[in-house]
């Protein structure tokens, strides 16, 4: 098999890119173009110009947009090449969004002495296969119609096979509120709004294995309430969020990042690498772009699960990046599509429950990149050798982030938020129930409700030993209370 396209490109210039998921090659096996799970094969016979630029005309049209590799190849195919060819099939869809591409990522023109664009504008994304611009711009030079996501120093990409045909993000906001709007006492509202952020805040931190003071605790609860704000979002307002968030003050930064960072596991196995501080002003000037401008990308999932996860793979800070990961959905969801009295969907509490698959979404990411990075371990850290290329951060492809987006927002409105205001009616009712009867300190009536409810509606023989002060028929009557407030057997969540 003779590898062609992209794969051809790679092999050809040693291209130091991320693996490609399905390289194209030809194969004598075949009479047609075949989808394996791991590659594309095409017949031998199959046409295709045997030269760089033929091949990156062969993979526009049958492999989609790959600007990490397209970009690559641009440092090592003359511009020359590409205008020789464009005189030749002026009229060329492929060959006009190549030449479109190369002004668009070097940003230098490219001489078409001699050349008149003509025909209709073709779209540089193809609209039946990623999710694209709502308002695209013409670009008349070349009649391409740009319609990416972003810019050249920050654009993610997004199959629309990794849309959810239903319900969508906005059928799950509406489900949401008609949830809260159940609560009609403005004081429960209020109290599940809390709640809502209480849950928020421990479970965002549990996922970095911490256990915050109840100073932190506090002050990302506030933080969670400023989600939505119209506030410019630049390095000042990010830099203000970081501070917030981060363990102590010695942990504040004043700026995006200007050294290198890194993540290990507990073996001391470098698990990721961001990009270099020489890269980091042009990709945040890029993400800052992304997130701030209305008209490029529209939907709304698609812009939070770029927006967060763009940020956590840049990691412009050394620490409280995957707090403010977690706190950009928040923010970018309630920008567009809030939620009535403040309310927030429990993102993290969901993340919490799923792990491995935020893991693995995140490792996607983290491992192919960190591959090309080259560096020896020193008592300090890393000594870095040799850096990945920024192309592999500022073009990602997005589509498992914004699948792995919409199910957990699917699961924190159809179940957890259910489940927490289910949680917020039966403490009540216990509560008054107990407090009517007996004359026990709220304190205590309280820990025993989320004893009791924790350990599937029964106290355990340690905690009956914890109130021995309270009569055994009192814990019994205590014990059926709860059980009967919470119809035991349903969620065993408790704040």
């Amino acid at each position: 098999m003779a590898s062609i396209g992209y794969a051809r490109l790679i092999e050809h210039f040693s291209l130091r890119v991320r693996p490609l998921d399905a390289p194209a090659s030809t194969s004598g096996s075949v009479n047609q173009r075949v989808n394996a799970h791991d590659r594309i094969l095409f017949p031998r016979n199959v046409s295709i110009d045997d030269s760089p630029v033929g091949h990156l005309e062969f993979a526009l049209r049958h492999e989609g947009v790959n600007l990490e590799v397209i970009d690559a190849a641009f440092e090592h195919i003359s511009p020359t090449d590409l205008s020789s060819r464009l005189k030749v099939a002026p009229t060329g869809v492929q060959i006009r969004r190549a030449c479109h591409l190369w002004e668009w990522l070097t940003g230098r023109d490219l001489p078409t002495e001699g050349f008149a664009a003509t025909g209709g504008y073709v779209d540089l994304f193809p609209r039946d296969t990623y999710v694209t611009s709502e308002k695209p711009v013409n670009k008349p030079k070349f009649r391409v119609r740009d319609n990416a996501l972003g810019t050249a120093d920050f654009c993610p990409i997004v199959r629309l096979s990794a849309l959810p045909q239903t319900p969508s993000l906005i059928e799950l906001v509406d489900e949401a509120s008609r949830t809260l709007g159940t609560l009609s006492d403005p004081a429960l509202y209020e109290r599940a709004v809390n709640y809502l952020n209480l849950s928020e805040t421990r479970s965002s931190f549990a996922i970095e294995r911490e256990q915050p003071s109840s100073e932190k605790q506090e002050r990302f609860i506030q933080l969670l309430r400023r989600a939505g704000e119209p506030a410019v979002v630049d390095e000042d307002w990010l830099v203000g969020l970081q501070n917030t968030v981060v363990r102590d003050v010695f942990s504040q930064e004043a700026s995006y990042r200007t050294t290198q960072n890194w993540l290990e596991d507990a073996t001391g196995r470098i698990t990721f690498f961001p990009p270099p501080p020489d890269d980091l002003r042009r990709l945040m000037d890029g993400w800052e772009a992304f997130v701030g401008e209305h008209g490029r990308c529209a939907d709304v999932l698609v812009k939070a699960a770029c927006a967060a996860f763009g940020f956590v793979y840049i990691h412009p800070f050394l620490d409280g990046n995957g707090r403010l990961h977690r706190f950009l959905i928040q923010h970018v969801l309630a920008r567009s599509v809030p939620l009535p009295g403040g309310a927030i969907v429990p993102v993290s509490a969901v993340i919490l429950k799923n792990i491995p698959d935020y893991l693995g979404v995140l490792t996607g990411f983290s491992r192919p990149v960190t591959k090309m990075w080259r560096y020896t371990l020193g008592d300090a850290g890393p000594m870095v050798t040799e850096a990945s290329a920024s192309r592999a951060y500022r073009f990602f492809d997005a589509s498992r982030e914004v699948a792995f987006l919409h199910r957990i927002i699917q699961l924190a409105v159809q179940e957890e938020i259910p489940r927490e205001l289910a949680w917020l009616s039966g403490y009540d009712a216990a509560f008054q129930q107990i407090d009517a009867e007996f004359d026990l300190p709220q304190k205590d009536i309280s820990a025993l409700i989320r004893m009791i409810h924790s350990n599937q509606g029964t106290i355990s023989s340690n905690r009956r030993k914890q109130f021995n002060h309270v009569p055994v028929d009192v814990l019994n009557r205590i014990q059926g209370i709860v059980r009967e407030a919470f119809s035991v057997g349903g969620s065993n969540r408790a704040p």
